[in-house]
This record gives C-alpha cells, sequence and structure tokens, in this order.
C-alpha cells in the first residue's frame, strides 16, 4: 500500500511563481545563513584571537553590525510571505469564521503599506548618504550601498505581503492564525 505524500504548500504553486516568488524566497533563506554562519564563525575567531593571542580582528564591530542588517533584512520577505512574524491573537476568537479571508487580506494590506513606508524612509536615508558620500568609521566602506538594498529587500517584503493577501483572495489561505504552521 503505497501513501500520497502531500506536497508543501511551496509546491503546489504554479511553475511560473515557483521560479518568480519561491525561489528567491529560498535563495534569500539561503543567503540568510550563510550570513548567520559567517558571523557565527567570525565571533569565534575574534573571541579566540581576543583571549588567546591577545589579537582581536580589527573593526569586527563594525561588521557585524553590517551583517546583522543584512540578516534581518535578508529573511523578511521570507518572514512577510509565510507570515511567521509576532502576531497578537487577541481578537481571532471572535472574529467569525467567515471573515478570517478578509482579515487576512486586511492585515497583509496594512503589513504591506508598513514595510513600503519603510522601504521609502530607507530609499530617502539611502540618497542622503550617497550625496554627502557617508563613509563608516573603520573600514571607510560607502554606507548608500547598504540601505540601497535593505531598501530593495523592503519592497521584496511588501510583494511577500500583497501575495500573501492575494492568496487569501483567491483562497489558497484561509485562515490567518495558521498561515505559518507547517503544512507537510
Amino acid at each position: 500500500m503505497t501513501e500520497q505524500l502531500e506536497k508543501p504548500a511551496d509546491l503546489r504553486v504554479s511553475p511560473l511563481a515557483y521560479w518568480i516568488g519561491v525561489v528567491p524566497l529560498q535563495a534569500l533563506a539561503v543567503i540568510s545563513c550563510a550570513v548567520l554562519f559567517l558571523m557565527m564563525t567570525l565571533t569565534f575567531v575574534d573571541v579566540t584571537g581576543r583571549y588567546m593571542f591577545n589579537s582581536p580582528l580589527p573593526a569586527l564591530a563594525e561588521i557585524i553590525a553590517f551583517m546583522m542588517a543584512g540578516l534581518v533584512f535578508c529573511v523578511l520577505p521570507l518572514v512577510c510571505f509565510r507570515e511567521g512574524h509576532v502576531t497578537i491573537d487577541l481578537l481571532d476568537g471572535v472574529v467569525p469564521s467567515r471573515l478570517k479571508r478578509a482579515q487576512g487580506v486586511f492585515i497583509n494590506l496594512v503589513a504591506a503599506g508598513a514595510v513600503l513606508f519603510i522601504a521609502w524612509r530607507l530609499w530617502v536615508k539611502a540618497m542622503t548618504h550617497l550625496e554627502f558620500e557617508e563613509a563608516t568609521d573603520e573600514l571607510y566602506l560607502d554606507i548608500w550601498p547598504f540601505s540601497t538594498g535593505m531598501a530593495i529587500l523592503c519592497v521584496l517584503a511588501a510583494v511577500a505581503q500583497l501575495a500573501a493577501a492575494v492568496a487569501y483572495l483567491t483562497g489558497a489561505r484561509d485562515d490567518p492564525a495558521q498561515a505559518s504552521e507547517p503544512t507537510a
């Protein structure tokens, strides 16, 4: 007797949606994991060098600060699409079942607007960094490419929120309270 395994939610999409949406999100997840591993490795090397050889890595605090921002903004589109962010479910018990999908659409549209606002402000800040040629204190790296990258990743996160809203509109998702639960 063979069992039919249910495909994960990411594989139940059209091929176009898979290559435009799922693959880039998975790539961002892999990049985030690599950045996190590199942060851990650099911290280990720094602590080892500091206490065993009295020679810490120079400018590591600056490097870690950029890596932390990169990590957060790189994983943001994936978290937004899977609705894995922190939620408060105070009203979920009193919202009627027939309104759950409308609630999902509304929440995702509001969240997309908020993330677009953050993207806009990051873009304005990036242009300021570029205009005044701002650089880091220790490594003299230009700051504008990092803030531009964060703005672009915020736009991707907003697109992911809009895709989640569309998933509620089309019926692919039903209940916001169960959006981030594993589906396989």
